[in-house]
């Protein structure tokens, strides 16, 4: 388990080809809407599977909070 602010993965892990991966993977930080990250992490499946890809998206409303 790591920092609280840390989200890592490992080269072709799956959540790197999740399609909300692939939706902010190429934004900048200040150009991210985290009412749209909120609205993504609200649609997503709460199962074992989708566990990577809910803490990439938590982990981008972490880094959102932090720069406000």
């Amino acid at each position: 388990m790591g920092y609280e602010i840390n989200w890592q993965t490992f080269p072709n892990a799956p959540v790197l080809r999740h399609p909300l991966y692939e939706k902010y993977r190429l934004k900048t930080l200040a150009s991210i809407d985290a009412g749209a990250v909120k609205a993504d992490l609200n649609g997503v499946m709460m199962d074992n599977d989708s566990a990577p890809v809910v803490a990439y998206l938590s982990w981008l409303l972490r880094c959102k909070a932090l720069a406000a």
